[in-house]
């Protein structure tokens, strides 16, 4: 497994899922490269802007599931990521509704915390 903090690829990663644009073995390629932070970030963010209760969030959420279903070791490294003193760094000082329509930012934000 890969530890990539690519911003382009984790973007990638994100808007693909959240749009549609990539099917479940293209996502679970690049979240196998990425740093697990980024995979934990953007799996949560996804579920937190999208609540199950919402109707639009049936088919991303959807994407989600085929994503964590097809590679368990995505699972894995997203429990990873979650224990990872960045991710506790943002829990303690954002929240992930924050970045609803902003993406790119919170992968931005994530990367530049990483990197430093």
């Amino acid at each position: 497994m890969g530890t990539s903090t690519d911003k382009n690829q984790a973007l990638r990663l994100l808007r693909g899922l959240d749009e549609g644009g990539i099917d479940a073995t293209e996502a679970g390629m690049l979240a196998e490269e990425l740093d697990p932070v980024l995979v934990y970030v953007v799996v949560r963010y996804l579920r937190e802007i999208y609540p199950a209760s919402d109707p639009a969030a049936s088919p991303v959420l959807e994407r989600v599931v085929r994503l964590t279903s097809a590679y368990p070791a995505i699972v894995a490294k997203s429990s990873e990521g979650e224990q990872d003193p960045v991710s506790v760094w943002f829990a303690s000082e954002y929240s992930f509704l924050e970045f609803r329509g902003r993406g790119p930012e919170l992968i931005e934000l994530i990367v530049d915390k990483l990197e430093s």
